[in-house]
């Protein structure tokens, strides 16, 4: 079958606001990927956790196999909640799609991280074909990495930047305050 260009240009423009929405909801997962820097503290926290460290220690003395097996679902998990951000954006809207990829990505996302980090010695040491994956995913998180660091760079050097980040800083500021003042308030009532 001989493919035109008119037949190129009617698939590619047959349902654009699929495409749209596609791609947005591409660049808000890629923004949460990289921005997943400032949850950092909340996986240093949940490393502490005793059920997180016998996890590891359980996931690490898998055999090879084993912890691939484990490590593709996890992943595959988390692909699957890529249905449920369009599903939540197609019947709730924008702001629960965003809410649903942000819950995605700390909780599916820490966990596919966590069960590949355990097991990935073990694994790269049995599969040769595993270390290059490995290697190359690395490689373009590298890349990711490099392009945040980039962009957050540019971000820094703007000149309404210090005005953005003290802001910020004290809208945290009253935040910690309120929350002092309402617990202080709970614990008279009680």
């Amino acid at each position: 079958m001989v493919v035109t260009h008119d037949d190129t240009e009617h698939r590619r423009h047959r349902h654009p606001v699929l495409r749209w929405i596609g791609h947005t909801l591409g660049l808000l997962y890629i923004l949460v990927t990289l921005l997943f820097g400032p949850i950092q503290s909340l996986a240093n926290w949940l490393q502490r956790q005793q059920f997180i460290q016998r996890y590891q220690h359980w996931m690490a003395g898998l055999p090879p196999a084993a912890g691939l097996a484990v490590s593709l679902l996890s992943l595959g998990l988390l692909e699957i909640s890529k249905l449920a951000v369009l599903l939540s954006y197609r019947y709730f809207g924008a702001l629960a799609a965003v809410a649903v990829t942000i819950a995605a990505k700390v909780s599916l996302g820490y966990f596919a991280h966590l069960t590949w980090n355990a097991a990935r010695p073990k694994v790269i040491a049995a599969y040769a074909w595993a270390a290059r994956v490995d290697a190359w995913v690395g490689a373009q998180l590298a890349q990711l990495r490099g392009f945040r660091d980039r962009w957050v760079g540019y971000l820094r050097s703007r000149p309404w930047y210090p005005g953005i980040a003290n802001a910020i800083a004290m809208l945290r500021k009253q935040a910690a305050r309120w929350r002092r003042y309402f617990s202080t308030k709970a614990r008279s009532i009680t």
